[in-house]
């Protein structure tokens, strides 16, 4: 025969499926795999199908599988088919569907019935008339081409081509060549129209013209284009294949020849496939056809095909969907080839060749689909327990035969064997192994075991070392030690001796049934009790083993990415190493195989090596319906990422738009989201990861759940995230994210945050004003009463002391005039008179001290400055009084107290302080009265500035007068450094009402004034 060959939601997730096809462009079906190899599904009434008879299956860029039935559209999701009876407001009921096809910008065009055509596009469904002009036509044929352009036919009328939002007529209705029900276009730009009942045409640069003079009669029911530029024919009367301008010869067997071709279809795997009225065909690139899936019952016609993203082939007709698909295995049965369905020990050998035991007896292998059956030395006629290997020799244990080393010699075998004559220890024969040195091991069923090195027998049984004569399983470590399964423990031999370690050493139970290296040097060890492993000398229990891995364990081997297989009586396990060891195994890092996968059953087989890995990293398993062969690394690089698809949003029991921003009211405080993978592959397998910005500190724990329910969230803007693994456990997909916000109340807004600060300020403010005039009208009373009481004692001292002491004073001065100048009296008197008049002049002072003060009509500044005349100085020293910012009226009493505290810090600095400069500065700030003394002087002793001077009440006054005023006092001084003393009165105490604080700070400088005294020599008053 000839060969043959929303924004962010709907970016992200075309993103994704984007990235799913450019990952995963030339996987598809294993063109090496039989049909019956694949898995296949069917979905009929029974299993939830409800669309009767099928015309088109398509998949839209979310990920739903959309099928076209005589009942109308059906919608898939990888788990339920929901039936889509109405898609918009107000319109009729959607009838049949007949055609599905998606163009470039992922819109789903769904050919109804009848003048009507739907779009779906981003979740939505919508009349194509709203975008553009059909004029009522019916159309019978859709299709896409190379660019993603639809081609649309109508009956009896014109072909159009949409692209970019326009139709294009590309025919007229006079060039129409009748009916047309199918549509291809071919990269030279050529369009195919296949008729009802009038052969093939061709539409190229406007012109239509009839092709294959053979078919002009004929019902084109599919076209496809091959891969040569020539087109693929579906008639009523076979297939045909238009290339080169001819018809060419197709050397198809004489059942395809005779069948409807209905359906045809390529998947990136390079096959084709046909769908007929008895069922569907392959063609491999090869060329090789499988027929086994037709059948010549009536009612099994495939009248649609289709590839989805993950590879699978759907189809159907009139009795439902199936699919076909590569599973994680390719199982190998009677029907291809093997002798009987359940087997034994495996080996898989270096030159490709995979040698494996049937239960029912006899040596096979297996080679590129191939089987090949061993008879030398009676093997045909024994069971074979156990395969080993190495170096070109094949080295079989037998149930009655004892031991048999095959040595390859092309593509023949010559055989040895070795039984208790030749000093075999028994005949049966349980386990074999041969080392990479070539010595070959041999455990029988009770007869202990031996050794084979250079053609002689060293034997070893419970009276020289083993704690029991059965063997298991024997495993060569890393090291060189042989270690061995037995009913008694785990045994290794190393430098001649031998070590048992039992239950006592940690252990499960002392029944070992099988113990496997892996290549980090781990030595698994499968018990009656359970699973432990050997690192390091120690021996440790996995923690927190999956309930699979509890049971009794046949089986160990590890793949070509360091995962380790197990097989059951009831499970086929794939499980994360380094997980295991750490105790830390998720969903996701356990594997459980079955017939979804392509096995025909998971029942293990109690053989030893039932589980074993070829040098390509295969993983080969015996089972008891036959032989299992996983490629993972190749599976792991073809699978498709896994998108996550969010189905649907809702908020306080009201369905969101997800296409739109999402803005949730302030009374709802939750939000529920069912999302779902675009996968339509071993679908339960899936799982997921999310996480929502703005709540959650972490990504969540791997669930299989597909809804997430937030509550109590409070108002904000979030990002909900989730990623998805696929059916293998790979987190390879792209992330989805929705954005949403949820509204505050008018409570929660930062207006009302803000206006709430601001009334809790206002009020404190107001309180404190309150407060500050509280204080203030006590102190002025207080300070009323204090200068009334100031100006009684001064009327009294005045009226009677001072009054008294004036007369006294008058008598003397009287009495000395009347003393001769000789008296000796006279000087007494004289004495007397000056020391009354001191003290007449003191309390005149004093008097006035406490009536009123001089700078009753002075300010501050004036008065301070007028002191200088009051001492005499030397001529070193300067004496400043600095005004900062512009005068404000003072309280009379907080004046006069400002004035006493002031004046007795520059009395202590002039006469104490022997200072070379002296500065007073006076700052009528908005919100204080500040003085400043301050001298460069001698300084004040620390213990004499905390406590004072005995006898001195300078600085305790002070002290006393800035607290009666509530002023802020501070005193700094440092022996040798000068003395600073500073005043501070607040300026609701300071100043009088009604007078202008609010000067600006950065105007201050404008009025600030110095006073500077002259300097004068000492003695001199200034």
């Amino acid at each position: 025969m000839k060969n043959v060959k929303r924004p962010r939601l709907r970016k992200a997730l075309i993103n994704g499926i984007v990235f799913l096809c450019l990952t995963n462009a030339a996987f598809g079906l294993d063109p090496a795999r039989k049909i019956s190899q694949y898995v296949h599904d069917r979905w009929g009434e029974d299993k939830g199908f409800i669309g009767g008879r099928i015309y088109a299956i398509c998949q839209s860029v979310d990920g739903y599988l959309w099928i076209g039935t005589e009942r109308g559209l059906v919608r898939f999701d990888g788990f339920n088919f929901t039936l889509i009876q109405r898609s918009l407001a107000d319109s009729p009921p959607i009838g049949p569907v007949r055609g599905l096809v998606t163009d470039a910008s992922g819109n789903l065009w769904i050919r109804l019935e009848g003048p009507r055509m739907l779009l779906y596009h981003d979740g939505k469904f919508e009349d194509p008339n709203a975008r553009i002009d059909l004029q009522d036509i019916i159309f019978t044929a859709a299709a896409s081409d190379y660019e993603g352009r639809i081609i649309l036919s109508g009956l009896g009328d014109r072909t159009f081509r949409y692209e970019s939002g326009r139709l294009e007529t590309i025919a007229s209705a006079e060039q129409n060549p009748g009916n047309v029900i199918s549509l291809a276009a071919t990269r030279d730009q050529s369009i195919w129209l296949g008729t009802q009942d009038n052969g093939l045409f061709r539409l190229s640069e406007g012109h239509i013209s009839k092709v294959a003079q053979e078919l002009k009669d004929s019902k084109v029911n599919a076209l496809l284009p091959a891969e040569t530029g020539g087109v693929w024919i579906g008639t009523d009367k076979g297939l045909y294949l238009w290339e080169g301008g001819v018809l060419a010869t197709l050397n198809l067997p004489s059942e395809l020849r005779r069948l409807q071709i209905l359906a045809l279809a390529r998947d990136r795997g390079a096959n084709l496939w046909i769908g007929t009225n008895h069922g569907i065909v392959r063609i491999t690139p090869s060329g090789a056809i499988s027929l086994d899936q037709l059948n010549p019952k009536p009612g099994l016609e495939v009248t649609a095909i289709f590839e989805d993203l993950d590879g699978g082939i759907w189809f159907g007709g009139a009795r439902g969907i199936e699919r076909l698909q590569n599973g994680m295995f390719t199982t190998y049965s009677t029907s291809e080839g093997l002798p009987s369905s359940g087997n034994g020990s495996v080996y898989a050998g270096p030159m490709g060749r995979i040698w494996f035991a049937p239960l029912s007896g006899g040596l096979y292998w297996l080679k590129k689909g191939q089987v090949g059956h061993i008879t030398a030395d009676g093997l045909e006629h024994d069971v074979v327990y156990s395969i080993s290997g190495g170096n070109g020799q094949v080295c079989v244990g037998r149930e009655h035969g004892g031991l048999t080393v095959l040595s390859e010699k092309g593509d023949s075998f010559t055989a040895r064997t070795y039984t208790q004559a030749d000093g075999l220890a028994q005949n049966s024969v349980y386990t074999v192994h041969r080392d990479r040195d070539g010595t070959i091991w041999a455990g029988t069923v009770n007869g202990g075991l031996s050794r084979l090195i250079g053609g002689r027998f060293t034997n070893y049984s419970d009276s020289n070392g083993l704690p029991s004569n059965a063997v298991n399983s024997i495993v060569e470590g890393f090291d060189g030690t042989t270690w061995l399964a037995t009913p008694g423990g785990l045994v290794s031999f190393a430098n001649g001796h031998w070590t048992i370690r039992t239950s006592r050493d940690g252990l499960p139970s002392s029944m070992v049934r099988t113990i496997f290296e892996d290549s980090r040097h781990v030595l698994w060890i499968a018990t009656s009790g359970g699973l432990a492993y050997l690192s390091s000398g120690t021996i440790k229990v996995p923690a927190k083993l999956p309930e699979a891995l509890r049971e009794q364990i046949l089986g160990v081997a590890e793949d070509g990415m360091g995962s380790l297989w197990f097989t059951t009586p009831d499970h086929v396990l794939r499980v994360n190493q380094e997980r295991l060891i750490s105790g830390l195994l998720s969903d996701t890092d356990v594997q459980s195989y079955g017939i979804g996968d392509g096995l025909q059953e998971v029942e293990g087989v109690g053989r030893d090596r039932t589980v074993v890995a070829d040098p390509q990293g295969r993983i080969w398993i015996s089972l008891k319906s036959g032989l299992s062969m996983a490629n993972p690394i190749v599976t792991a690089e073809n699978s498709a990422p896994a998108t996550v698809r969010i189905e649907s949003i809702s908020a306080g029991g009201l369905q969101l738009n997800a296409q739109n921003p999402i803005k949730i009211p302030s009374r709802i405080q939750g939000i529920t989201l069912n999302y779902g993978s675009t996968n339509l592959s071993v679908t339960e397998r899936i799982r997921f990861r999310y996480k929502l910005d703005g709540s959650d500190q972490s990504w969540s724990d791997t669930v299989a759940s597909r809804q997430v329910v937030y509550k109590n969230l409070g108002p904000g803007t979030y990002l909900f995230r989730i990623v998805a693994s696929n059916s293998l456990g790979l987190w390879n997909g792209p992330e989805t994210s929705v954005p949403f916000v949820i509204e505050p109340a008018f409570w929660q807004t930062w207006w009302f945050r803000m206006a709430c600060l601001a009334g809790f300020c206002l009020a404190i403010l107001t309180i404190y004003r309150l407060r500050t005039h509280q204080l203030t009208k006590q102190l002025t009373v207080g300070f009323q009463e204090r200068l009334a009481e100031r100006t009684r004692v001064a009327q009294e001292l005045h009226d009677t002391l001072l009054q008294g002491v004036l007369s006294a004073s008058l008598q003397l001065d009287v009495a000395e005039d009347q003393l001769p100048e000789d008296s000796p009296a006279k000087p007494l008197l004289k004495r007397v008179l000056q020391l009354m008049s001191t003290v007449t002049e003191q309390g005149r002072d004093t008097l006035r001290g406490l009536r009123t003060t001089e700078t009753d009509n002075q300010s501050l500044e004036t008065a301070f400055s007028r002191l200088r005349q009051e001492f005499p100085l030397d001529n070193k020293t300067d004496f400043l009084v600095i005004v900062d910012s512009v005068k404000r009226p003072l309280r009379p009493i907080i004046r006069d107290e400002v004035y006493r505290i002031g004046r007795e810090a520059l009395v202590n600095a002039f006469m104490h302080a022997s200072a070379n400069r002296i500065e007073v500065e006076v700052e009528y700030a908005s919100r204080h009265l500040r003085v400043l003394v301050r001298d460069d002087g001698i300084g004040i002793d620390p213990h004499v500035l905390h406590s004072g001077r005995e006898g001195h009440w300078g600085l305790v006054g002070i002290k006393e007068r800035s607290k009666r005023i509530g002023a802020n006092l501070r005193l700094w001084s440092r022996t040798g450094s000068g003395t600073e003393v500073e005043l501070t009165v607040p300026g609701s105490i300071a100043f009088e009402k009604g007078s202008n604080g609010l000067i600006p700070r950065w105007f201050h400088w404008l009025s600030r004034k110095r006073l500077e005294m002259p300097k004068h020599d000492k003695g001199k008053r200034a």
